[in-house]
């Protein structure tokens, strides 16, 4: 680990040893004794960052679609090598997948995870996280919650539909049934923060922050928690209009550039609630500062470790018509995944760890592929990046540290 200022010089110290399993447990110690203190410290942080790499490319190696994809024509290739290169942007020293032990298997039966979508997410022509939730389900024996947020709400709006996730079980199960209240009972709360679905809990947090002693850890998968510059772009187009005009003309077009694969003709339950004006407002980037700088203290003061995993692309990895977006998004900060930057997924808090950043467009990091007639001719929506083995090591490496069981 780096000389860097640290309350836990020994785990440093254990590192450099090479004693990996001491280490792990020296780790889980420091986390259960004092969760802020210990994700908090820049020792422990770049320790978790490797040691998620580690977990995830480790998983991945497994899956053979996934290596059959990292290896491509490069057959002799380790496939633990061809994941990490394929899929994973280099941030690690070394190659800690061939240097750390593998997870211990265990059920975290106890854990309820809260998946809370992002923007347009039940008009898209499959759920995020569609197929990532039940095998999660079935391999880690987690519960799964999908949070009822409304595809175009503000961000005080889809705040309401979390918090009922969180308290009262209420949602829906990971084969799309709706949950009656108190059908699941959650406990030991993993939220889960896709795309603006970070924005929507995040402001669940700041509203109900007596609800935070439940919540064990927030990820940010890809989560707009500063927003998104191509926001900023498109609301002023959209601000007090009307919305059935705007999406039959110019902005309508825009928009469907940004998200071709939303069938806004499925707008059928909730109807009074779509509110895409407040929606794209509160993906501003101004907005979601204000929000930070204004909650930054309450967030502090909740005792909640926030995680970020963020994706990254090049021009000639996106889909063609993304390709502008990915280039203006470029000029404010090199990664990004074709509509937030990397800083943007980040929680700027104190308990605030980016674990590190893959190789995957902001819909690859959430959806499958997309069906052949919503590809509009690209060759790029196929969405290879094996979910499943990323944010399932994320849990993994939550057991680990004794953040859930």
């Amino acid at each position: 680990m780096r000389a860097v200022s640290t309350a836990y010089p020994e785990l440093a110290a254990l590192e450099a040893s090479g004693d990996a399993p001491e280490l792990i447990e020296q780790v889980r110690a420091a986390v259960v004794a004092d969760r802020v203190a210990a994700i908090a410290d820049p020792v422990l942080q770049a320790w978790l960052g490797r040691r998620w790499t580690a977990l995830a490319v480790q998983r991945a190696a497994l899956d053979p679609e996934a290596v059959a994809i990292a290896r491509g024509r490069a057959r002799r290739i380790a496939a633990d090598e061809a994941i990490a290169r394929r899929f994973v942007l280099p941030a690690v020293r070394g190659a800690p997948w061939r240097e750390l032990p593998c997870a211990e298997r265990r059920p975290l039966s106890a854990t309820t995870v809260v998946l809370c979508p992002g923007l347009l997410g039940s008009l898209m022509p499959m759920s995020a996280l569609a197929s990532t939730a039940p095998l999660l389900e079935h391999e880690y024996r987690v519960r799964v919650i999908v949070a009822d947020s409304h595809p175009a709400a503000s961000c005080s709006a889809n705040a309401r539909d979390i918090l009922r996730a969180v308290t009262r079980g209420e949602g829906f199960a990971v084969d799309g049934t709706e949950l009656r209240p108190a059908a699941i009972t959650p406990r030991d709360v993993v939220l889960v923060g896709y795309s603006k679905g970070t924005a929507d809990a995040l402001t669940m947090l700041a509203q109900h922050p007596e609800v935070a002693a439940g919540v064990n850890a927030f990820v940010s998968w890809a989560g707009a928690a500063g927003g998104s510059y191509l926001a900023d772009e498109l609301a002023p187009l959209i601000a007090d209009i009307d919305v059935g005009a705007f999406l039959e003309g110019t902005g309508g077009k825009l928009l469907r550039r940004l998200m071709p694969a939303a069938e806004f003709n499925r707008i059928t339950r909730r109807e009074d609630e779509f509110d895409l004006p407040g929606a794209i407002r509160d993906l501003r980037t101004d907005v979601r500062n204000q929000f930070l700088d204004e909650h930054r203290a309450l967030l502090d003061a909740l005792g909640v470790p926030f995680i970020s995993v963020a994706g990254a692309v090049r021009v000639g990895d996106v889909p063609y018509f993304q390709a502008l977006a990915t280039l203006k998004l470029a000029r404010r900060e090199r990664i990004n995944d074709m509509q937030v930057t990397q800083s943007q997924t980040r929680v700027p808090v104190a308990a605030s760890v980016h674990l590190g950043t893959l190789r995957a467009d902001h819909w690859d990091m959430a959806y499958d592929a997309f069906p052949r007639q919503l590809r509009f001719g690209s060759r790029r929506l196929s969405h290879p990046l094996p979910r499943t083995a990323m944010l399932g090591a994320t849990l993994a490496l939550l057991a680990e540290i004794g953040l859930i069981e």
